[in-house]
């Protein structure tokens, strides 16, 4: 009786001791993570302004991937039209997409927004360095 007692409790620390390693080797060497993400590159060229026309504004909805449905409804639109709704707007004409459309719109308009301020600095600077210039003559 406790040779076979012995042998299960050899056979369990084998086990034990086996189970151990698998653990700490997967722990040391993560398993390879092989996938990629893809992203349409006309996503980041297509630009979405105040001045869009309504093919425009339909390319950059496609773009984003957004759904039919929704390219139809606001594929209609200016950009400045589609930039003036808000998100309650949104999600009574495309559902619970609505929010996601709101969402886009206002990371575009902060880019726009950012890039205009980034020129108007540039024309100040260059303006400055006119009168410098001009200055020295």
């Amino acid at each position: 009786m406790s040779r076979s007692k012995d042998s299960r409790t050899h056979q369990m620390d084998e086990v034990n001791d086996e189970l151990l390693k698998r653990i700490t080797s997967n722990k040391s060497q993560p398993p390879a993570r092989n996938f990629r993400v893809e992203r349409p590159s006309s996503s980041s060229s297509t630009l979405l302004t105040f001045n869009s026309s309504p093919p425009q504004v339909t390319a950059w909805l496609n773009a984003k991937g957004f759904s039919k449905p929704t390219v139809e409804c606001l594929g209609n639109l200016t950009g400045a039209q589609l930039f003036s709704l808000n998100k309650e707007e949104l999600k009574a004409v495309c559902g619970d997409e609505g929010a996601r459309v709101y969402s886009q719109t206002t990371v575009q308009k902060a880019q726009l927004e950012k890039s205009r301020g980034d020129s108007e600095l540039q024309e100040i600077m260059r303006r400055r360095q006119e009168k410098i210039d001009a200055g020295k003559d």
